[in-house]
C-alpha cells in the first residue's frame, strides 16, 4: 500500500443512519464524442472554490444547514453534498453557477420538509441529486449507483465486481459522490458520510468533504477480501490516522451524476468554459501522445480547431471567441502541464497582430488560423539584435506603393512549421529606432529559411531568414510604417504573460510527479519521502509558483482593463521569476528521480531543457529583472545599465 504523510487533520463529520440502495438504470457511458464540451470534475471543483467569496458564496457548508435538521436526525451532509454537486455540474457543463445557493437550500427544505430528518435513503438522495443538478432546466442529467456486496442499503444491487472493485475513474461530464460507512474499531456501525470525488491518483483519492469543502481530504484505497473476491470491500484509509482505535471508513455506494446534454449551442467555443477547454486539451493530448505527435504544433492547431482552441483569444468579429487574458492565462497554464511546447498551440499566438490588417490576404490568413490550417511564426531577433530591438539592421525601403526588404534574421522558432511569418525590420520612413511589421506567407518569393538547432523546445524548428531586395506589397503592412515598435510592445506584453503561465503549469506538474516519486520509491528500508530534505523543495517551489500565479492573475486583470502600464512591470517580473521558479521545480523533480529523471523514460529532463530555452526566449531573465528595477526605482538606473561610457578626450 502506498502511503504519504498527511496534509491535514481529519475534521469531525456528521454521521447518518441506515440508507436504502436504489438502482438507477442509466445511459451508456459518455464517450469521446458525447463528452465533447464537458469539463472534468477536478477542474470544475477548483473553479468553484476560486469563485467562492464571503460576499458571493458558491458553497453551502454542512454546518450552515445542520441547525435545520431535527435534533434526533442525522447531519445535513447529503443536502450540502448535493448542493456542492449542483455547482460542480453547472461548471462542468459551462453553465453559470447558482447565484444564491443558500436561498435555494431554504427553498428545498420548504418543498421537501422530509429533508429535516437528515437521514435520506438512497432513492431520495438520487432524486435530490437529479433535482438540484438540473436546477434551472438547462442541464439534463442521470444518476447511476453501484454498491458493495455487503451493503445493508440494497438487496438487489447493482454491485461492483469483487474482482475489479468499483470504477472510481474521472471522466468529463461525470461527477462521482462517494458514500462510506463509519464503523468503530470494535465493529459498532455509526452511520455514513458523503463526499465528492475530486481526483484519483494511483491508489489514493482526493475528495471534497461538505464539512470543509475548501480543501482536499486524501485517502489511500485498501482492498479487502479473499482469493476469490479480493476487492469485495474497499476501505478509505485516513492518511492522518495515528490511532488504531479511530473509526474505519468503508466505501458503500458510488453515485455517478452523468450530464446527458445541455440546452445551449455546444459547438460555439465562445460559450465554453475554461474547464471545458481544459478537458478537451486533456483528451487531445492523449490522442496525440499515442500517435507520438504530442509536441506537433500543426497537429494541435488542426485538431484543436474542432473545439475552438486556435481562436480563443481572437475577436468574435473575426470568428474567434474573444476570451479575456484571465481566461487565457488558465488555458496556457494547463497546456504547460502537458508539455512546454504546447505554449504555441493555444489561441492566435503570433497571429494576433494580423487582425490589425484589413487586406484580403490578412483576412484569409486569420480565417485559416482560426480553422486550424495556419500557424504563425515571428521574426524579430538578428545576430546582432536580440532583446535590444532598436539594433535591428534589416531594413525596408519604399518601392512605389510597396516595399523592398533586405536583411537577415536569426534564432527564430517555428519557421519550418509556419504557414505565415510576422517580420520586423527598420522602418522605411527613416526615423531612427523605428520598426515596421509585415505579414508574409512563409513561402513568399525571396524569403529563404536557414536552419539552426536548439537543445530544447524541439516541437518547433529553430533558425532564421534571409531576404535581399524582396518585394512586399502594401497588403502585407501591419498598421503604418514605423508602428512596429508599438505593435511589438503590445503583443509581447500579452505573449510574455502567457508564456509564463505555461511555465508555471509545467513546474506544477513536475512537483506532482516528484511527490509521487518520493512516496513510491523505496531505498534504505523505506520510501524516500521519509527523508524530509526531499520534501523541502516541493514546499518551497510550490509556494513560489503559487506566488507567481497570483501575480500573473493580477497582471491579467490589468491587461483586461487596458491598464498596460500597471501590467508591464508585473508581466516582466513574472517572465523572469515565474520561469526560474518553474525551472527550479523541474530540476528538483528530475534529481529526485535519480538516473530515471535524466532518462527519456520520464519527461522531466525535457522540462528542464525546455525551460532553459524559455528563460532566454521572449525576454531574458536578466533583462526582465532590469526592467522591474527601472519601473520600481527609476529610469536612471536603466540608463546607467545600457549607456556606453566613452572616455572623454582632452
Amino acid at each position: 500500500m502506498i502511503r504519504q504523510r498527511p496534509f491535514m487533520l481529519f475534521a469531525l463529520i456528521f454521521l447518518l443512519g441506515p440508507q436504502v440502495q436504489y438502482d438507477v438504470t442509466g445511459q451508456d457511458r459518455i464517450g469521446r464524442g458525447g463528452a465533447a464540451g464537458l469539463a472534468n470534475p477536478s477542474y470544475s471543483i477548483q473553479t468553484i472554490r476560486d469563485a467562492h467569496t464571503d460576499t458571493s458564496p458558491v458553497f453551502v457548508v454542512q454546518n450552515e444547514l445542520d441547525k435545520l435538521i431535527d435534533s434526533d436526525g442525522g447531519g445535513a451532509c447529503p443536502i450540502s453534498a448535493a448542493l456542492i454537486a449542483m455547482q460542480t455540474v453547472r461548471s462542468m457543463a459551462g453553465a453559470t453557477l447558482h447565484p444564491q445557493p443558500h436561498r435555494y437550500a431554504l427553498q428545498l427544505f420548504r418543498e421537501q420538509p422530509e429533508l429535516k430528518e437528515g437521514r435520506i435513503p438512497n432513492d431520495r438522495f438520487v432524486n435530490l441529486l437529479k433535482k438540484v443538478a438540473a436546477a434551472g432546466g438547462k442541464i439534463d442529467v442521470d444518476v447511476e449507483t453501484v454498491s458493495a456486496t455487503n451493503s445493508r442499503h440494497t438487496e438487489t444491487g447493482p454491485y461492483w465486481s469483487q474482482t475489479n472493485g468499483p470504477d472510481l475513474s474521472l471522466n468529463p461530464g461525470e461527477l462521482k459522490i462517494l458514500s462510506y460507512t463509519v464503523t468503530t474499531a470494535s465493529g459498532v456501525w455509526l452511520g455514513r458520510h458523503f463526499v465528492l470525488l475530486k481526483s484519483l491518483e494511483g491508489e489514493q483519492v482526493r475528495v471534497v468533504d461538505p464539512t470543509r469543502p475548501f480543501k482536499d481530504y486524501q485517502y489511500a484505497i485498501q482492498f479487502r477480501g479473499d482469493e476469490a473476491a479480493p476487492k469485495a470491500a474497499v476501505i478509505l484509509d485516513n492518511l492522518s490516522r495515528n490511532d488504531e482505535n479511530e473509526p474505519i471508513f468503508e466505501l458503500n455506494t458510488v453515485f455517478t451524476i452523468k450530464i446527458l446534454g445541455t440546452h445551449k449551442n455546444k459547438n460555439n467555443p465562445s460559450m465554453a468554459s475554461v474547464d471545458q477547454i481544459k478537458a478537451e486539451i486533456d483528451l487531445l493530448a492523449k490522442e496525440l501522445q499515442v500517435e507520438d505527435k504530442l509536441t506537433s504544433p500543426t497537429e494541435w492547431r488542426r485538431r484543436g480547431a474542432r473545439f475552438g482552441l486556435p481562436g480563443l483569444d481572437l475577436p468574435t468579429s473575426e470568428g474567434g471567441s474573444n476570451w479575456s487574458a484571465e481566461q487565457m492565462l488558465e488555458v496556457f497554464r494547463h497546456a504547460g502541464r502537458h508539455n512546454l511546447n504546447l505554449r504555441d498551440v493555444v489561441g492566435g499566438a503570433h497571429g494576433r497582430p494580423a487582425i490589425k490588417l484589413e487586406s484580403d490576404f490578412a483576412k484569409a490568413a486569420v480565417q485559416d488560423l482560426i480553422d486550424g490550417r495556419a500557424y504563425f511564426a515571428v521574426a524579430i531577433t538578428e545576430e546582432g539584435a536580440g532583446t535590444h530591438t532598436k539594433n535591428i539592421q534589416s531594413r525596408a525601403i519604399r518601392d512605389g506603393n510597396g516595399f523592398r526588404l533586405t536583411g537577415s534574421k536569426l534564432w527564430n522558432a517555428r519557421l519550418r512549421q509556419a504557414t505565415h511569418v510576422v517580420l520586423y525590420v527598420q522602418a522605411a520612413n527613416g526615423r531612427p529606432g523605428k520598426q515596421t511589421a509585415f505579414l508574409l506567407a512563409a513561402n513568399h518569393p525571396g524569403l529563404e529559411i536557414v536552419d539552426r538547432y536548439a537543445h530544447g523546445l524541439t516541437g518547433n524548428s529553430f533558425g532564421g531568414l534571409k531576404f535581399d531586395q524582396m518585394y512586399v506589397g502594401p497588403e502585407h503592412l501591419i498598421g503604418e510604417d514605423g508602428d512596429g515598435g508599438d505593435l511589438f510592445e503590445e503583443h509581447f506584453l500579452y505573449w510574455r504573460l502567457m508564456q509564463s503561465a505555461a511555465a508555471i503549469g509545467c513546474g506544477e506538474r513536475a512537483l506532482e510527479v516528484m511527490a509521487e516519486r518520493i512516496r513510491e520509491r523505496e531505498a534504505f528500508g523505506g520510501p524516500i519521502g521519509r527523508f524530509t530534505h526531499l520534501q523541502q523543495p516541493i514546499g518551497e517551489q510550490l509556494t513560489k509558483l503559487r506566488m507567481a500565479l497570483a501575480l500573473s492573475r493580477e497582471a491579467a486583470r490589468y491587461f483586461d482593463q487596458g491598464n498596460y502600464d500597471a501590467a508591464e512591470p508585473l508581466v516582466n517580473g513574472i517572465k523572469a521569476e515565474g520561469v526560474e521558479f518553474a525551472l527550479a521545480a523541474c530540476d528538483a523533480a528530475m534529481r529526485a528521480h535519480g538516473a530515471l529523471g535524466y532518462s527519456r523514460e520520464v519527461d522531466l529532463g525535457d522540462r528542464v531543457r525546455d525551460l532553459m530555452g524559455l528563460r532566454i526566449a521572449d525576454g531574458t531573465t536578466d533583462v526582465m529583472r532590469m526592467t522591474v528595477v527601472r519601473d520600481a526605482y527609476g529610469h536612471d538606473l536603466w540608463q546607467m545599465a545600457i549607456e556606453t561610457n566613452t572616455p572623454q578626450s582632452d
